[in-house]
């Protein structure tokens, strides 16, 4: 993207259909609408942004995108995605709670993901809801490739009372990464954990961060069977949707992986 075309003049007419599509989004508000009555509004909601966001009023989004203070890609390098992807990402990340700046969502593979900002700032826009999370020092395992993390979640909901949930939640890290990180990536984990446990939903979260860009060396070293083997068990964990998944990988798991499958499986039972 060259300088010239993000270097984009706000018009008075694009402000008057921010205001409108803002009025789209406000409509999905309303918490008594449920099953059929909220899938019309939502879908009718998604037709209507596609008609307001225009090339005109995608110029300055588009802008956005690649930028800390608008929304990052795994693109960013390359130019970034092209208006299409970005408009669908658009519509799936408002409707959903997040804004299109402050990093509150980031796209990944072509598909909206929220990050630790955007369900900070989602949680905080749910009317009568209290929440806290506080984490615990990161376990790192011995190959410094991931780390499970003990969050404490607690919250108040309306009239409920206080709720409070501990999960070991599972991280991937390199040997770039410190205790920092992993408690960056818990959190965001955690706070995701409770957006879908408060809206019911199963909203995904992520980081471009998370994407593994590697440094090459002028001479790579030489990747040792066992470094392959620990690397394919990290993936199946980490993949694993159900209790029922993890219990097969189990039977053959190394035992110095256990921690991370413990972690897993705490994971898998606090959602």
């Amino acid at each position: 993207m060259s300088k010239q075309e993000t270097n984009v003049a706000v018009t008075d007419k694009q402000i008057e259909l921010a205001k409108k599509l803002n009025g789209v989004v406000a409509v999905l508000g309303n918490e008594t609408m449920q099953g059929f009555e909220r899938a019309f509004q939502i879908a009718n909601a998604i037709q209507e942004l596609k008609l307001l966001l225009t090339p005109e009023y995608m110029k300055p989004i588009m802008a956005l995108q690649g930028n800390k203070l608008g929304f990052k890609t795994d693109k960013d390098t390359s130019g970034g995605y092209p208006e299409e992807v970005v408009k669908n990402c658009l519509i799936e990340a408002v409707l959903t709670g997040f804004a299109p700046y402050e990093n509150q969502f980031n796209i990944i593979s072509g598909s909206m993901y929220g990050t630790k900002e955007g369900f900070g700032a989602a949680l905080n826009k749910i009317k009568g809801l209290n929440w806290d999370i506080i984490p615990s020092l990161p376990r790192i395992n011995a190959a410094k490739d991931g780390a499970a993390v003990l969050m404490k979640i607690t919250w108040i909901y309306g009239s409920e009372p206080e709720q409070s949930k501990e999960i070991d939640f599972a991280v991937k890290m390199n040997q770039y990464a410190g205790t920092d990180a992993a408690i960056g990536k818990a959190t965001r984990k955690a706070r995701a954990w409770l957006f879908n446990k408060i809206n019911g939903t199963e909203v995904g979260e992520g980081d471009v961060q998370d994407v593994d860009f590697k440094v090459v060396p002028n001479k790579p070293e030489p990747v040792t069977k066992e470094a392959k083997e620990d690397e394919r068990w990290q993936l199946l964990i980490a993949d694993c949707k159900s209790l029922v998944g993890l219990r097969e990988l189990e039977k053959n798991l190394p035992e110095h992986l256990k921690e991370v499958f413990i972690a897993k499986k705490n994971e898998l039972m606090g959602s």
